[in-house]
């Protein structure tokens, strides 16, 4: 999901664009430091290295390493939310088959790659030890499921059904961050194939097309 800084990109010429493109280029470091090290590992120097900053600019945006996970931690659900909303507006199919599609999307790069998911495997791990991280974390999720239950809810209508589309969709979150989880820490085990079928069969259950 982040690459490497490119000269081809215009380069920022106001003071709120530089500042936003400083700060971005310290959050993408710090991911990316995160990947690498986890978060004991990631430091002030580890995160301008990676963002190819000096030392003293970390600083002037964060007031303390919590900040940089918390503003980490959202760009990152952020950039993943995004880009699964844009793969889905652009499928052409009814609001079953984009239910059906979003495992496909989840399991699939540009989302699912290796830096998102050792990203995230790091950071879920600090919602257990920072507040700062777990408070942001709940709101995102909150926000995550949400999304989804509407997703459910639109499925259920398009099929004349009712189901409890807050439940279904806690289920669905749980099962795919679950293989989420478990693809990170041991990726021989489970294929991103077999977690995509793994979801879309929850998906056909809860929807009762089975």
């Amino acid at each position: 999901m982040i690459s490497p800084k490119s000269t081809k990109k215009q380069r920022p010429r106001t003071h709120a664009e530089i500042n936003e493109y400083r700060r971005k280029s310290l959050v993408e470091g710090a991911l990316r430091s995160l990947a690498e090290y986890g978060v004991s590992g990631t430091t002030v120097s580890t995160i301008c290295t990676a963002a190819g900053s000096s030392r003293g600019l970390l600083g002037h945006y964060f007031a303390t390493k919590d900040e940089v996970m918390v503003a980490a931690l959202e760009y990152l659900f952020g950039q993943i939310s995004l880009m699964v909303k844009e793969s889905l507006d652009k499928f052409d199919g009814t609001a079953v088959e984009k239910l059906h599609q979003m495992p496909s999307v989840l399991f699939t790069a540009p989302v699912f790659t290796q830096l998102n998911r050792t990203a995230f495997l790091a950071l879920w791990h600090e919602t257990r030890f920072n507040d700062q991280v777990r408070v942001a974390n709940r709101q995102l999720y909150r926000n995550y499921i949400l999304r989804v239950e509407r997703m459910f809810t639109a499925a259920a209508r398009e099929l004349g059904l009712k189901i409890d589309a807050r439940r279904a969709a806690l289920g669905l979150i749980a099962v795919s961050d679950g293989l989420w989880l478990g693809l990170s820490i041991h990726d021989d085990v489970i294929t991103g194939e077999q977690a995509i079928e793994i979801c879309q069969n929850y998906i056909t259950r809860e929807l009762k097309l089975d």
